[in-house]
Formats: C-alpha cells, sequence, structure tokens
C-alpha cells in the first residue's frame, strides 16, 4: 500500500509539470505564428505609368494600376488620396479624373502600412498625341555611340519628356538622354515614351554590327577636295559662308579670328555657338553674344581639320544720316558749355558750319581722341536761326546736324516740341513732350488743335498732358498746345507735337528645363540690329515667371536670347524677322534649356532655418547668383553656394536630373 501511495505522488508531480509545459507553449507559440502569417510590406508601385507623372485633359479619366510587393501574408490592399480635389480626384479603385488646370499629387497607400506608398504627379492640362523619333532605324559598330531625338506633338504639350528604353540591353543600351552605346552584334528596339502617361511612344530599329579592320592610315592626308566660295558678314554677330560642294561639318569645326590692319597678324578669336544649315553648302555661323564683329576689320573663317579658309573685310555701308538739335539761350547768355560731339565716321574728317546767330563763333576742339565743335560768345538779337553743321569721314559718309538756335528775352516765346513714337492699341501715357523758353517764365496751357480728340487727351494747369491710344490706328497724328505767357496775355505760342504710332511685333515665349517643365525664373534679351544705322531698334531685357514672357517691340530682325536666373545656361534664336502681329497671336517661342530643377531643403539635424534668400557662390564663381528660395535651375556641374546672409551653405552635383539637397548652418 505504501509503495502504491508513493507511485500516485509521482504521477500527480508528473502530470503538473507536463501541464505546466504544455501551458508554456501554448503561451509562446502564437506570438510567432502571428508574425509569419502577417509579414511586411516592401514596396507599393504603379504599374501602368511608364513614370511617376500623368497628364489629362480637363474631364478625362485614367485609372491607377498598383502593385505591392510584401513578405509573407501582408495585405496587398491599397487606398487612394488626392492632394487637391479641385485639379484631381481618384476614387476607391484608382480612378483618376481631372477637374481642371493645374497640378496635383494622387498618392497611392498601402493598408497594411501606411508608410509605404507611391506617389504621382497628375497635371491637368495638353497631354501628348504624338511620339516621333529623328530615325527609324539605324546601323553602329561595336563601342560606337550616337544620340537619338525626340520630338512631341503639340509644342504646347504640358510635359514634353520622354522615357528611353531598350528591348535587348546586351545588344544596345540607351541613356535617359537618348544616347544609345552599341555593346555586341545583333538587334535591338529603342523605345521613346512619352513621360506624361499618354501612351505615345516611337521607336527606332538598331542593327550593331562588328566593326570591319581598320584601313592603313596614308602617309600623308588628302588635299581637301572642296573650298569656301564666298563669306559675307550680316551683322555684328553672324556670318555667312558658302561652299563649293555639301560639307557636313558642326560649329566645332569652325574658327572665326579678326585683325585691324591688312599687314598684321589675325590675333583676336571668336567663339562659334551655333553653325546652321539646310543644305551642308550654305552655313550660317553665329558668335557668342557677348561679343562683336567691329566695323573695318578683316575676318577669317576657317575649317579647322582640313586648312580650308577665307578671308573678307567687314566694311561700313556709305551713309548719310541727318538730325536735328535744338539750343534755347537768353539775349546776351553765356555760351561755355554749348558744344557738340564730332567723333562720327571713320579716318580723317572735315567740318562746316554755315549761318551762326548775331554774336556767336566756333572753333573745333581736338583733344587728340575726340573732337568736338565749341561754340563761343554770345547772342544779342532775339530770333530763331537754323545751322546746318556737316561732317564728312575719308570713307565718304556724311553726317548733318541741323541747329535751331531759339534766342529769347522777355518779348520772344519759343516752344520746342518732341517726335513721339508708341505703339498702336496702347493704354497711353502722362507727359510734357514739348518745352518753351523766354517771356516771364509764368504760362498757362490750352488744346489748340489737331487730333487731341481722337487721343483723348487732357491737359493739366502745368501742361502735361494725358494721352490715350486705346482707339488709334498706326498712321502719322499731330496735337497742338498753345502756351500764353501769364503776364501778357498778347505774348503766346503753339507748340505742335508728332506722335508716329506704330503697329508692333507681339512675342511670347514658354521657357521650360530639361525635363519639359517651365522654370520658375528667367530673362531674356533682346538685341535689334539693321544694315540701315538710321533704323532704331528696341534692345532691352526682361524677366521670365512662372516659365512664361511676352513683349511689344518695333517690327524688324532681332537676337533673342533666353537665360535661367543665375545666367548659366542659354539659348539664342539668331536673326529672328519679328513682323507686325496681333497681341491674340503673338510669334511665340518654346525653349528648353539644359538646366534642371534643385530643390533646397534644411537639414533637420543641422540647419535652422525656416526659409533662403538669395543664394551666391562660396568663391565667387557666378557674378549673376543663383537666385533666391528653395528651388533653383542649375545644368550640370558641381556647386557650392551660401545665402548672401551667410547663414546657410549647401554642396551638391547636378548630374542630368532634378535632385533635393539639404542646406546647414555655417559651422
Amino acid at each position: 500500500m505504501k509503495k502504491h501511495a508513493k507511485t500516485s505522488v509521482l504521477k500527480r508531480i508528473l502530470a503538473i509539470v507536463i501541464a505546466a509545459a504544455v501551458a508554456v507553449s501554448i503561451l509562446t507559440v502564437p506570438e510567432a505564428e502571428v508574425s509569419a502569417a502577417t509579414g511586411k510590406v516592401k514596396s507599393v508601385a504603379v504599374t501602368n505609368l511608364p513614370a511617376k507623372q500623368l497628364t489629362l485633359k480637363k474631364g478625362k479619366t485614367f485609372t491607377l494600376k498598383s502593385k505591392v510587393t510584401v513578405t509573407g501574408k501582408a495585405s496587398k490592399k491599397v487606398t487612394y488620396k488626392t492632394s487637391n480635389k479641385k485639379i484631381a480626384t481618384v476614387n476607391a479603385k484608382g480612378k483618376i479624373t481631372a477637374k481642371k488646370k493645374g497640378t496635383a499629387k494622387i498618392y497611392v497607400i498601402s493598408k497594411a502600412d501606411k508608410k509605404k506608398k507611391c506617389t504621382v504627379t497628375v497635371t491637368v492640362g495638353t497631354p501628348v498625341t504624338k511620339v516621333k523619333l529623328n530615325k527609324i532605324k539605324s546601323t553602329m559598330t561595336i563601342g560606337k555611340k550616337q544620340t537619338l531625338k525626340a520630338t512631341v506633338t503639340p509644342k504646347k504639350a504640358s510635359s514634353k519628356a520622354v522615357v528611353w528604353k531598350s528591348s535587348n540591353k546586351k545588344v544596345a543600351t540607351v541613356t535617359s538622354k537618348g544616347v544609345v552605346k552599341a555593346k555586341k552584334a545583333g538587334t535591338a528596339t529603342i523605345t521613346a515614351t512619352a513621360k506624361d502617361g499618354s501612351g505615345k511612344k516611337a521607336t527606332c530599329k538598331v542593327t550593331v554590327k562588328k566593326a570591319s579592320a581598320a584601313k592603313p592610315a596614308d602617309p600623308t592626308p588628302a588635299a581637301p577636295d572642296y573650298a569656301i566660295k564666298s563669306m559675307k558678314v550680316l551683322g555684328v554677330e553672324s556670318i555667312e559662308i558658302t561652299f563649293s560642294k555639301a560639307v557636313v561639318l558642326t560649329k566645332a569645326d569652325f574658327e572665326i579670328f579678326a585683325k585691324q590692319y591688312s599687314y598684321g597678324t589675325y590675333k583676336k578669336p571668336y567663339q562659334v555657338v551655333q553653325a546652321e544649315t539646310s543644305d551642308h553648302i550654305t552655313y550660317i555661323l553665329h558668335i557668342n553674344d557677348e561679343d562683336e564683329f567691329q566695323k573695318n576689320t578683316y575676318i577669317k573663317v576657317a575649317v579647322k581639320t582640313s586648312g580650308v579658309y577665307k578671308e573678307c573685310i567687314y566694311r561700313d555701308k556709305t551713309v548719310n544720316i541727318q538730325k536735328t538739335r535744338y539750343y534755347a539761350i537768353k539775349v546776351n547768355g553765356a555760351l561755355e558749355s554749348y558744344n557738340d560731339d564730332l567723333t562720327y565716321g571713320t579716318g580723317y574728317r572735315t567740318y562746316s558750319i554755315d549761318k551762326l546767330p548775331v554774336g556767336m563763333d566756333y572753333y573745333i576742339l581736338n583733344d587728340m581722341i575726340d573732337e568736338s565743335i565749341v561754340f563761343t560768345g554770345s547772342p544779342t538779337e532775339a530770333g530763331e536761326t537754323q545751322s546746318l553743321l556737316t561732317c564728312e569721314d575719308e570713307l565718304g559718309n556724311k553726317y548733318q546736324t541741323t541747329i535751331i538756335w531759339m534766342i529769347y528775352d522777355e518779348n520772344q516765346l519759343y516752344s520746342r516740341s518732341t517726335t513721339c513714337q508708341y505703339f498702336s492699341r496702347e493704354n497711353g501715357v502722362y507727359h510734357k513732350p514739348y518745352s518753351v523758353y523766354g517771356g516771364s517764365g509764368q504760362y498757362t496751357y490750352e488744346l489748340a488743335g489737331g487730333d487731341y480728340e481722337l487721343f483723348q487727351t487732357t491737359i493739366s494747369t502745368s501742361g502735361y498732358m494725358r494721352v490715350s491710344f486705346e482707339n488709334v490706328d498706326a498712321g502719322e497724328y499731330q496735337i497742338q498746345v498753345k502756351i500764353t505767357d501769364k503776364n501778357n496775355p498778347a505774348l503766346y505760342t503753339v507748340a505742335t507735337i508728332t506722335y508716329t504710332i506704330i503697329d508692333g511685333a507681339h512675342i511670347s515665349a514658354i521657357v521650360r528645363d530639361a525635363n519639359g517643365d517651365p522654370i520658375r525664373r528667367g530673362n531674356y534679351s533682346l538685341h535689334g540690329y539693321s544694315d540701315d544705322p538710321s533704323q532704331k531698334l528696341n534692345s532691352t531685357s526682361g524677366s521670365i515667371q512662372d516659365g512664361t514672357m511676352s513683349y511689344t517691340i518695333i517690327p524688324g530682325n532681332y537676337n533673342i536670347t533666353f537665360y535661367n536666373a543665375s545666367h548659366t545656361a542659354k539659348y539664342t534664336f539668331y536673326n529672328q524677322k519679328c513682323p507686325v502681329n496681333s497681341g491674340d497671336e503673338p510669334m511665340t517661342f518654346d525653349v528648353t534649356l539644359p538646366v534642371y530643377p534643385v530643390t533646397i531643403v534644411p537639414d533637420p539635424e543641422k540647419s535652422t532655418a525656416t526659409s533662403f534668400g538669395y543664394w551666391v557662390d562660396v568663391n565667387g564663381a557666378n557674378a549673376y547668383g543663383y537666385e533666391s528660395g528653395d528651388t533653383l535651375y542649375l545644368p550640370n556641374g558641381t556647386y557650392y553656394i551660401k545665402t548672401e546672409d551667410g547663414k546657410s551653405y549647401a554642396r551638391f552635383t547636378v548630374n542630368g536630373k532634378s535632385l533635393t539637397v539639404n542646406a546647414y548652418d555655417r559651422q
């Protein structure tokens, strides 16, 4: 009995131990099972777009297809969210609807892990309707490179960027810039797909062959079988040359030099920035717009590789320029400061002047650098006198100035009017385009005749006129203003103001970065030129805001240059003929600059900045600076910049794509 009781106790103890072990296993095992069953979300992606962007017309729809990569049994379900319902909406199935023009972000978010998401930028605007490549097939040898160029339609597409892809990377690869490299013999299809999600694409079939055995070099290079038949300087920045036969050349093949004397050597080099040709026989070469050809110098154009060259003299055309000047002087007034610059023309010059006011004389002042005519004496009689000053240089150019002397006293009243030029349909001006001399010096003003009613003109007590051109067509008009001496109503004069109203050439532009998106800020310059020295055209500059600019100019020929804000990248349209046009249908330019957006954000650990001012180069490399704010548009290169106040710094390298960089406080 004792032995049996002892055994029963042992059995009970063993049962308790086993039960405890089972309980522990029940408590611990499920945790591992839950972890294995749940898994993790690795990534969220959109599979039916070539890039994370989409352009839709207003009212159009597009349904996103998403892919969630997970480990274990994590959920692959997603939700969709828009950053701006006024621009674009998205439903639970990923269907996007374009509402109105603008940009919104669509977020594809994992339900299992909200930190995992994919962001698609949606632009409601103009999608691409066609993509075209400059080649549809090409043959290459192993190791060689070529660049394919893609053109999208329409020109005003919201995004002009494309995505490049090779069907066989072992045969040929392609970069994001369309540069194809032949790797091994075979065929590959290069595809350029519109980045805006429109689905438009174009292809080029590339056949790669093995390189043929190189021929042994000739002991002496063959003489060129072509020559430059003619050359002509088209303007201060352009030269036209014509070859005896077609020769395929680029801007890098040309060099241009200048010298002043026939017996001198060519010391002045010019940088060729553009070479235009349609037939490879006639080329128009453009030099850097910060330089220009000087009149009456010798110009030489050469082809570097062949030694072929030609020379010419850039001569002035013979001209006869006339102008008018007014001098108002009181009787017996001093004349020490009255003189006229005579630095006209080329070489030695002769001068003559006739019929000066009584009591006046002149002499020619030559200070070894400049010449001028100095008037001496004092006029002794009131009245108006006209003098003709003639200067003729050794090339036969003639410069004539008609000088109108208005000699006044308290009994004489004279007015001098200016000729004003404005564009038709402009709002108008508030100005006083005339002067009055003599009498008591106190006057009253009234509109006396001419076209003042057409111009809706009013005049103030001080003689200032408010003139409108809103209802005025191109032509020449006049307004007369009667000016009366306040102290002597019988003493008055009439000023006749001539208004030349012209139809303008309206131009506009959209300026994009290398991604095809409008740049935030930039600049433009217009340089008008003419072979006629008496014709004055606009030379002006202005700002580009949100990728656009517009301006009205005098019709004529212009070089038009567009810059990024830091002037580190530019593009020039040379010899543009800008005709009269309507402001509703301007001459439009679509420009892509080789710059990329650089977004600068404060480093969360190294910066206390909340905003940024104007950025400059730390080493002073760029005189223009790099604009202000948190986004800069810059070409490829390495940059070390700081804010103008020296509080924030940033280092980065631009290498063919947009980037975000951290700014840090000065250490």
